[in-house]
């Protein structure tokens, strides 16, 4: 077991680059790196890193959500961790996890219609650019999306509205004069439906503890019995 004193430096190194984890998921973490300190301990270390102005703590029910401090606002008004400071911190928590989850994906193409279904279905509502901007798509990469769809002639998954939308704007005045996107569910195939699922899965993993119900044993189905 690695010492105590060096806990709160592995934390700052967890939570670097704008990673926002929550206490299972920074637990898991430490434990891949040889810290095997108790779930009691970590809980411990975060809060009196928050207690002494070094960390942002956020409630994502059930979980808590850390961040590093940070200052630096880009020109959109999201820190540094991709948090929009105006927009209330739940919110705020999800478009910075799963921004985190889509920059492993390889294409810009997957990775702004993903996102753009994930907002569009958790939300109820059409997904605003700036929230994609708070998940780490920014305008260049939407321009050339678009861009892209035009030069091959290809009909794009992505419409853009250009109407009014005052009653988001009423309840969500952080979104005003933010261009608003919708996906046609429609068109979306088996391929991206199961990535999408996959990535919200794997966000479901990240924020809530579910090793004791994992078989120790070799993976199979019920096919297989």
């Amino acid at each position: 077991m690695q010492e105590h004193s060096d806990l709160s430096v592995e934390i700052y190194d967890l939570l670097k680059d704008g990673r926002q984890l929550s206490i299972s998921g920074i637990t898991r973490e430490l434990k891949a790196r040889d810290f095997n300190e108790h779930r009691l301990i970590v809980t411990g270390y975060l809060r009196a890193l928050k207690d002494m102005d070094c960390l942002n703590e956020f409630d994502l029910s059930p979980s808590k959500i850390y961040t590093l401090k940070a200052d630096d606002k880009n020109a959109n008004g999201f820190s540094k961790s991709k948090t929009n400071a105006n927009v209330d911190a739940n919110a705020a928590d999800i478009y910075g996890l799963v921004g985190e989850k889509l920059s492993k994906t390889m294409s810009s193409v997957i990775k702004i219609e993903t996102a753009v279904y994930i907002f569009m279905t958790l939300f109820d509502r059409p997904c605003f650019e700036s929230e994609l901007n708070a998940a780490g798509i920014d305008s260049v990469q939407l321009s050339k999306y678009f861009s892209a769809q035009t030069d091959s002639n290809t009909d794009s998954n992505l419409v853009f509205k250009s109407k009014d939308f005052k009653k988001y704007y009423d309840e969500l005045p952080q979104m005003k004069n933010s261009q608003a996107y919708e996906i046609h569910t429609d068109k979306l195939d088996p391929d991206f439906l199961m990535r999408a699922v996959n990535l919200l899965t794997a966000l479901l993993k990240d924020e809530v503890d579910v090793s004791d119900l994992v078989s120790k044993t070799a993976n199979t189905s019920l096919l297989n019995f």
